[in-house]
């Protein structure tokens, strides 16, 4: 039989199965591109992750305290599988430069620990989740570049599989002990020579990638992010959209293949979804549009996407590879945006750290407006307010119960 924590509640249902509760949330918290991503790694880690595991934990009947250190275990997992994907001389994650969704398949492996953590299994069963959620992890980015909603399901997925996973390691189903470093293991498979096994037991125990996380200001692609700033610098500068005759977006190489390529596609977005992906539309919608946080789901509908107005303005723009932004990137997503007026004016506006990470932090008024913003799109605001005020006592909470409720109910 499986390693059952002491005092394991079998009496506890939740709302929904564990691995449908897990699919759905993680479907929902990755669909609207407005979660949290990882520094070089170029993954998303939470989206995963924390629907993985406050599903486990409400099954297990576990405390805040105990959902949390899950979740930062977890996450810190998965980014460092995520860096060891990174290639310094490439300047890039392999997984990305193959066409891998490693937000997918890396998430699947640390979701599989917080999983089995809060299921009270002891370190060999951990592992073996974690051997078991390898073999689960998947992923492709094509839908990034020409269309295609798939992308929204595959941090559902990952969820899902690594509630499976510990599941299987309760029941005594194993994993490889060299998943991730043997010949046929995760690293070699997916990465080849280029990975860097080291990466992820540096300083482990002692330096915290999880503190580096950079959460997102707009429900888009996070390469958009300095474009769109930069676009709203302008607009906040008193630029006139219907003076400009051409704009300009430089980005890093890597990132184009993602908000710029085929250009003709980026130019004219298939739906709201793939106008998320978009350099041109996201930077026509800041000068054009915006919400309260600047650039908001509004946005981001089959309807914006499709206004004569924001098109003809994203046909304007032109991506192309800047040589500054390629040495910051990946450890930055910059941008630079040049206007040239019908007078002959030229404007330039260039973004180098990217709101929401370590060095320019959203604040605490930012960060609620962005949880409310979302949460208001399925409940009232008083009910987002207490779902706020509970989510900042979850560690005193003695069941996570006394949360879900209030996301169920």
């Amino acid at each position: 039989m499986g390693r059952r924590r002491p005092g394991h509640r079998d009496r506890h249902r939740p709302p929904a199965p564990e691995p449908s509760a897990a699919l759905l949330n993680g479907t929902l918290a990755h669909s609207l591109d407005f979660d949290d991503t990882h520094l070089p790694s170029v993954l998303h880690p939470s989206a995963s992750v924390v629907p993985a595991a406050l599903a486990a934990a409400e099954a297990q009947g576990a405390s805040g305290a105990a959902l949390l250190d899950a979740i930062g275990a977890g996450v810190e997992i998965a980014v460092r599988l995520g860096m060891a994907g990174y290639d310094p001389g490439l300047g890039n994650s392999v997984f990305f430069e193959r066409g891998l969704h490693a937000t997918a398949i890396c998430g699947a492996f640390g979701a599989a620990a917080a999983c089995a953590m809060l299921s009270g299994l002891d370190a060999a069963g951990v592992a073996d989740a974690m051997g078991i959620a390898a073999s689960m992890g998947s992923g492709l980015l094509e839908a990034n570049r020409t269309g295609g909603t798939v992308k929204r399901v595959h941090c559902g997925w990952a969820a899902h599989a690594a509630v499976t996973a510990a599941g299987m390691a309760r029941t005594g189903i194993t994993g490889p002990p060299t998943v991730l470093e043997g010949r046929f293991g995760l690293l070699q498979a997916f990465c080849g020579d280029q990975a860097d096994p080291d990466a992820l037991t540096d300083r482990l125990g002692e330096h915290w990638e999880l503190p580096g996380i950079f959460f997102k200001p707009y429900p888009c692609n996070h390469f958009t992010h300095a474009g769109i700033d930069a676009a709203l610098r302008l607009r906040a500068n008193g630029l006139d959209p219907t003076a400009i005759d051409d704009l300009e977006l430089g980005a890093p190489t890597a990132v184009l293949r993602t908000i710029g390529e085929p250009a003709q596609d980026k130019a004219r977005p298939k739906s709201g979804y793939h106008a998320a992906f978009s350099g041109p539309y996201t930077v026509a919608a800041a000068l054009l549009g915006g919400g309260g946080l600047g650039v908001s789901h509004e946005d981001f509908t089959d309807e914006a996407a499709a206004d004569p107005a924001r098109l003809a303005l994203a046909a304007k723009v032109r991506c192309v590879p800047d040589a500054r932004c390629d040495q910051i990137f990946p450890h930055r997503f910059p941008a630079v945006l040049r206007v040239r007026l019908r007078d002959g004016t030229v404007l330039e506006e260039r973004v180098e750290a990217n709101r929401g990470g370590p060095d320019r932090p959203l604040s605490a008024a930012e960060l609620a407006a962005k949880f409310h913003l979302n949460a208001t799109r399925h409940v009232s605001p008083a009910r987002a307010d207490e779902i706020t005020e509970r989510a900042y006592e979850l560690a005193d909470l003695p069941n996570v119960d006394t949360l879900t409720t209030l996301l169920t109910t």
